[in-house]
């Protein structure tokens, strides 16, 4: 070869030696790129998923510590500074005495039980009313209209919460009956279960005939014997008045005439 020939760029023995040498010394030029371009995809997906996060955070108000990686799926939880941390609310409480205000002028004070109260119900959720009575007060009218409309929000606001009311806005919105107590007790063959807000009992013999006890205001009494579809029959029999009331009684299935009067003549008032 001449020392004045250019070299020839084909050389099939100097192009391999070459490209052997310099992968020796130097990183593979492809696989670098490759992984740079790799580096840079994570350096921007991290940028944008903090940028989001950080957008997202300022317009809550919130402050957000930790670190998201990108591709991961689900972002681990924030890191809380200490002393930063979140407290919960403490929840809601009742107190026996305690006094609500429901609206309306009327008012709903925290008992432990129903004694001397006439309970309207309770709330069927178990919460924080759990274990309480509200003993509710307040105008006839507007009481009435709570009681008819579901109690207001009290039940949502105190799940589980009994409420009553007192024994005289019980007399007065209807809700008692004639008497406190059965006024009568029942001779032998016969049992009676009492409804004395209903002012009548539903009694049942022993070998399975029944009959119905209704208690009357003594001044309807006369009223009521003289007409032929109340106790001028031989299917009813009436007491006389005591204390301000009477009893009628009236057979239901299985129960002859004979039976009801039987029935009848076994009562004994109650003093």
């Amino acid at each position: 070869m001449n020392d004045h020939e250019p070299m020839n760029d084909h050389d099939t023995l100097l192009g391999p030696a070459l490209r052997e040498r310099m992968r020796s010394e130097q990183p593979d030029l492809e696989h670098l790129a490759t992984a740079s371009l790799r580096a840079g995809v994570r350096l921007r997906r991290r940028r944008t998923a903090s940028m989001v996060l950080g957008s997202a955070a300022a317009v809550a108000g919130i402050g957000v510590g930790g670190t998201l990686l990108a591709g991961g799926g689900t972002a681990p939880s924030a890191v809380e500074e200490p002393g930063l941390a979140a407290t919960s609310p403490a929840a809601p409480s009742l107190a026996v005495g305690q006094v609500l205000d429901l609206g309306n002028g009327l008012t709903g004070t925290i008992a432990a039980d129903d004694t001397g109260a006439f309970v309207m119900g309770e709330s069927s959720l178990p919460g924080a009313g759990t274990g309480f009575v509200a003993v509710v007060t307040g105008p006839l009218v507007p009481l009435q209209d709570w009681l008819s409309g579901g109690w207001g929000s009290l039940s949502t606001d105190w799940p589980g919460i009994t409420v009553a009311v007192s024994m005289a806005d019980a007399g007065a919105l209807g809700m008692l009956g004639s008497v406190d107590e059965a006024p009568v007790t029942v001779g032998a063959g016969w049992t009676c279960e009492w409804f004395l807000v209903d002012d009548k009992a539903s009694c049942t013999a022993d070998d399975g005939g029944g009959a119905s006890l209704v208690i009357r205001d003594a001044a309807d009494r006369a009223v009521w014997l003289g007409s032929t579809d109340k106790g001028d029959t031989s299917a009813v029999w009436t007491s006389e008045n005591h204390d301000g009331i009477f009893i009628s009684v009236q057979g239901g299935d299985g129960t002859t005439n004979a039976e009801v009067r039987q029935l009848g003549h076994s009562l004994a008032w109650v003093d």
